[in-house]
């Protein structure tokens, strides 16, 4: 593309257009352009390359939501961002039940082992009331301090 001020001034002739003069003019050399190394050229005729920047420019300046095809798009895009949102809210309540599941797993752990402590402390003296019982048919007693020497 051009300069489109340009062209309308020259077509509706309120600016003379350039004529470049022959090269044999002995008055003034003419304008030319130094030539573009070939690497450069086949880089800038390359429809990748111009497609992939104005792609690029299309996307960051907004131009593309504008599109007949992206237009008609709209309605998956929106389903696939509801799917999105309750993807991550269900993983989201999934970690918090694991969590709590955990939680409830190691109390659990703690009462069975704090029974187990209750059981064996209660255990011990069942057997020390039913060996005073014991002896006390036999007329001997239970001392509650250390045995002493007579």
């Amino acid at each position: 593309m051009g300069n489109k001020f340009r062209e309308k001034t020259v077509e509706e002739g309120l600016v003379e257009p350039v004529v470049q003069e022959e090269v044999g003019s002995a008055t003034s050399a003419p304008l030319q352009q130094e030539p573009e190394p070939e690497d450069a050229q086949q880089a800038s005729k390359t429809p990748a390359a111009k497609g992939t920047a104005r792609g690029i420019g299309r996307v960051l300046g907004g131009d593309v939501l504008g599109d007949k095809l992206v237009l008609r798009q709209i309605p998956l895009l929106l389903l696939c961002l509801v799917y999105l949102l309750l993807i991550v809210g269900n993983r989201y309540r999934i970690e918090s039940l694991s969590r709590e599941k955990q939680a409830t797993e190691d109390r659990i752990n703690f009462l069975r082992e704090q029974r187990i402590q209750m059981q064996k402390q209660y255990q011990q003296s069942v057997k020390i009331s039913q060996i005073a019982e014991d002896l006390d048919g036999t007329g001997v007693g239970i001392t509650a301090g250390p045995p002493y020497e007579i």
